[in-house]
């Protein structure tokens, strides 16, 4: 059952379509992904909007409350705020893997069940990985390693 866009689904493909698109492509939907986000982060209901039957079990990756939607709008807020800054300047891969991180965010923040928060969780994980290694240096990329790691070690 689907009664609403998952909101963190435009985050998240939105961020893996970045690379594709050209500049001023790029800085338009930069601009536009988190606005979008936003205004599904505020149809999504109380109550569960999305579940899916997945090996005998339900799971419902967007459930909605009010408490939900406040970290979800901090977070499609604060990916606004960072394209703001980053659209001109920052590497392409990077702005890409920090709406992806940022779509995990809101998919957390959304997740009725502990396997849909697993799941968005490794995405921030992955991501947020992505964007240390960005600098593309020696150092970020152990740093990065040790990152990754750490969290998915952790999230076992």
């Amino acid at each position: 059952m689907i009664d609403v866009f998952p909101p963190a689904l435009i985050l998240i493909l939105g961020g893996l379509l970045l690379p594709f698109a050209k500049d001023n492509a790029r800085a338009a939907l930069a601009i536009g992904l988190p606005l979008v986000a936003l205004g599904l982060v505020w149809t999504v209901g109380d109550g569960p909007m999305v579940t899916l039957d997945f090996l005998g079990h339900t799971i419902t990756p967007v459930q909605g409350d009010a408490l939900s939607r406040l970290f979800a709008t901090i977070f499609t807020f604060m990916a606004f705020a960072g394209a703001v800054f980053a659209v001109r300047i920052a590497r392409t891969a990077e702005l890409s893997a920090a709406f992806v991180y940022a779509g995990g965010a809101v998919g957390v923040s959304f997740a009725g069940d502990l396997v849909s928060v697993f799941v968005f969780w490794e995405i921030m994980a992955v991501a947020s990985t992505i964007v240390i290694w960005a600098a593309g240096n020696e150092a970020s990329y152990r740093a990065s390693v040790r990152y990754v790691l750490i969290h998915l070690f952790g999230g076992v």
